[in-house]
């Protein structure tokens, strides 16, 4: 994984320090890992890709359902809610109830297997002076 230096305000007291930041290197999406899948199995990438679509959808129904769905070796993900602030519990009302966001908690694993992450800095970087 690349990185580069970028120079930023510290917050503690505003002097300015330099931060390593990740350089993406693009983004894969759900054909191209269907096609990884299907090279490392017996099974054909259009059987790969219906399998994620249903996951996606099944776990879509069970995050509206108010469960956690852990996907084994990867993690946890669930919904958080929230709502303004009222005078009384009965002002706190359904439709007043808004999701917030989609939380992710990484397996343990795969947290562990995170220090295995090689950096090399980006040859292509632009240090802000």
């Amino acid at each position: 994984m690349k990185y580069r230096v970028k120079q930023k305000r510290n917050g503690i007291n505003d002097k300015q320090l330099y931060y390593a930041e990740t350089v993406w290197s693009g983004l894969v999406g759900t054909r191209e890992i269907a096609k990884v899948i299907a090279q490392r199995s017996t099974v054909s990438v259009g059987d790969v890709l219906a399998t994620l679509y249903g996951l996606v959808q099944a776990m879509e129904q069970y995050l509206h359902d108010g469960y956690s769905v852990k996907l084994d070796d990867l993690g946890v993900f669930r919904l958080s809610a929230t709502s303004a602030g009222y005078e009384t519990p009965e002002e706190c009302t359904p439709h007043r109830v808004k999701v917030a966001k989609l939380c992710f908690r990484a397996d343990p694993q795969i947290k562990s297997n995170l220090k295995f992450v090689k950096f090399e800095r980006d040859k292509k970087e632009n240090t802000d002076k």
